[in-house]
């Protein structure tokens, strides 16, 4: 299939102007051969290679993102990997009570994968941290939600602190939030720093990621063949992870 014409690139992310520059890309200018090609160097093209590298450790691996590693989505997030679901438009904060807590396993799943692989490759807290999230309520009716929502917490058996006007001053510095609830389980992120720290760590350990190489088809002749604009991948497995671009890919 011939794959849609992405967007334009919208140039470096501001998390990543807060990095030094990174080293040139590694564009594919070449026709090869892979076990596993991965399609987006975001965090779930990074954590699929990252899992595939331990669970076929003999496998050739070949990651392709259209931009530089950082600039895309996922260096373009608020910073947050947050545990615990929740539906701003519910009564209660919460949602069906079976799904939250089937979702929050799967969030936490995902968190302690991203928190291996910061242990593994040696980044710092800043790039990634287990710190916990405060809802501030400014409102009464904020504060509401934080009570109305505890109770969503105490049914899936979720530990939180409630906070009062006076811990929350001590904790902000402002007297201005009414009520807070801390729960412990999110982190948080400097993302284009946590990205490329993953993949500086890839890298090294027998992936190999080409940045600045847009996939422009997809076509399975057999294997599946991956053409950039100077090269190309030829693969038997191919794990989209684009997101959002799924679509200009077909599907």
């Amino acid at each position: 299939m011939r794959v849609r014409r992405l967007p334009r690139d919208p140039g470096p992310a501001a998390w990543n102007r807060l990095l030094e520059d990174p080293a040139p890309a590694n564009r594919l200018e070449a026709s090869i051969t892979a076990d596993w090609l991965v399609i987006g160097a975001g965090y779930a093209g990074l954590a699929a290679a990252h899992r595939l590298s331990k669970e076929a450790p003999g496998a050739r691996i070949v990651v392709l993102d259209a931009v530089r590693v950082g600039d895309g989505p996922a260096g373009r997030n608020s910073g947050f990997m947050i545990d615990l679901p929740h539906d701003l438009t519910s009564d209660d904060y919460g949602g069906a009570l079976e799904g939250d807590i089937a979702q929050t396993k799967d969030n936490r799943q995902g968190i302690a994968h991203a928190a291996a692989m910061a242990q593994e490759y040696g980044l710092s807290t800043e790039a990634f941290t287990l710190s916990g999230k405060i809802n501030g309520a400014a409102t009464a009716k904020g504060a509401a939600h934080n009570t109305d929502f505890a109770k969503h917490l105490s049914a899936m058996d979720e530990p939180f602190e409630l906070l009062d006007s006076q811990q929350m001053q001590d904790i902000t510095g402002t007297p201005f939030y009414q009520s807070g609830l801390f729960t412990p389980g999110s982190a948080m992120i400097q993302p284009a720093m946590f990205v490329r720290g993953v993949a500086a760590g890839l890298a090294s350990n027998r992936v190999t990621i080409h940045e600045n190489s847009p996939v422009i088809s997809l076509e399975r002749k057999g294997d599946w063949v991956a053409r950039t604009p100077k090269g190309q991948v030829t693969a038997p497995r191919v794990i989209m992870a684009v997101n959002g671009h799924l679509n200009s890919f077909g599907y």
